[in-house]
């Protein structure tokens, strides 16, 4: 259910997937108001209060994650300049990054909260419907993996390419075998959202209760989370952590001139929004 009932992470991932991240950043509390709205239909009060509640959020994980991503982008900036980088860098600043992506939910727990006390039922309904159709259009989705592995090999090359410039067709091939070896769990995740989303309507008739399983699933999502998705979705980091290092760590000269420019702008942005 993690960025369904909230859509919160989906907003972050945004943020840390755009090619510009100080715009991102300032026009993160609509897009996630507006995934909200998708979800619940909400009033133009509601939606005010959301975004007034979201930019607090913002400004929080900006005091609090904002330097240890600078500090990161500093690190791999000064690793390619004198060549230090490698499998075990990569790994580590990578995997410090999809522990700060599972962890995102949590600087919401309070907004998350304060979002669920301000529904009534009518749209606790709207959200039943629209959850059960988006899902299981992500189901059928799912279970077509030829056009699976085409839609994960080519946002990878984008979000790759955006970083060194144009890969290479080695490069391109580690993608794809990637891809086969270690697929997203898109079927799995589909279920688990189903399960997770079933205990969360089961307090449906109680505010108190809902907003007490808000509270702890924002905080504490893996507590909730299926045992086999789970797995999955560890093998699924395991492998594209694999891929990224293979990645990063045979680049070609000009990728390697690419990729310092490219980290020396998202820099700057980060501290364009730092000073914002």
């Amino acid at each position: 259910m993690k960025s369904i009932v909230f859509i919160f992470l989906a907003g972050i991932l945004v943020c840390s997937g755009c090619s510009r991240l100080d715009i991102a950043y300032r026009w993160a509390d609509t897009y996630i108001a507006s995934k909200v709205d998708d979800y619940f239909d909400i009033s133009s009060e509601q939606s005010k209060a959301l975004k007034k509640d979201i930019k607090k959020d913002l400004i929080s994980m900006k005091e609090t994650l904002l330097p240890i991503w600078m500090d990161r982008l500093n690190k791999i900036q000064q690793d390619v300049d004198d060549g230090s980088l490698n499998d075990k860098k990569v790994a580590v600043y990578f995997g410090d990054f999809f522990k700060d992506v599972d962890q995102i939910n949590s600087h919401f727990a309070t907004t998350a909260v304060d979002f669920i006390s301000s529904t009534d039922a009518k749209q606790i309904e709207y959200f039943k419907k629209s959850f059960y159709k988006k899902n299981q259009e992500d189901l059928e989705k799912s279970q077509d993996s030829a056009k699976l592995e085409k839609k994960y090999r080519g946002k990878y090359e984008d979000v790759f390419e955006m970083f060194v410039g144009s890969l290479t067709d080695q490069q391109k091939q580690l993608i794809a075998d990637n891809v086969k070896a270690a697929p997203y769990p898109a079927e799995l995740r589909a279920k688990n959202k189903a399960f997770v989303f079933k205990e969360f309507i089961a307090h449906q008739n109680s505010k108190e209760e809902m907003k007490a399983f808000v509270q702890e699933y924002t905080t504490q999502t893996d507590k909730f989370d299926l045992p086999e998705y789970r797995a999955a979705y560890q093998q699924y980091q395991d492998g594209l952590q694999t891929l990224i290092t293979r990645v990063m760590t045979n680049l070609t000269p000009k990728q390697k001139i690419a990729l310092k420019e490219n980290i020396q702008q998202k820099s700057e942005q980060l501290r364009t929004i730092s000073a914002l």
